[in-house]
C-alpha cells in the first residue's frame, strides 16, 4: 500500500513539475522577447546616432580640407603679391614674358 502511495505522490509531483517548468518556460520566453525588443530599439536609436554622426564628421573633413586649401591659396597669393610690390619698390617693372605690367 505505501507502494502505490509513493507512486501517486511522485505521479502529483511529476505533474506539478511539467506545469511549472511550462510556466517558467514562458516567462523565459517572454523575458528574453522583451530583452530582444529592447536591445533592437536601442541597436536602432545607436544606428541612426552613429549615421548622423559620420555625416557630421564627413562634412568637417571636407569643410576642414577646403578651408586648408583656400588658406594655402591665399598664402601663396599674398606671397606673390609682397613680391611684386618688392619688385616695384626696387625700381624694377614687373613684366610677364615681353610685356610690363606696370
Amino acid at each position: 500500500m505505501s507502494s502505490i502511495i509513493n507512486a501517486l505522490t511522485d505521479l502529483v509531483g511529476s505533474l506539478v513539475e511539467l506545469v511549472w517548468s511550462f510556466f517558467t518556460t514562458a516567462g523565459h520566453l517572454v523575458q528574453n522577447t522583451a530583452q530582444f525588443a529592447a536591445k533592437f530599439a536601442t541597436e536602432v536609436v545607436e544606428l541612426v546616432i552613429n549615421f548622423f554622426k559620420g555625416l557630421v564628421d564627413l562634412a568637417g573633413g571636407i569643410v576642414s580640407f577646403l578651408v586648408g586649401n583656400v588658406l594655402m591659396l591665399a598664402v601663396l597669393a599674398a606671397a606673390f603679391f609682397g613680391f611684386l610690390q618688392y619688385q616695384r619698390s626696387q625700381g624694377r617693372s614687373v613684366q610677364v614674358g615681353n610685356k610690363k605690367l606696370n
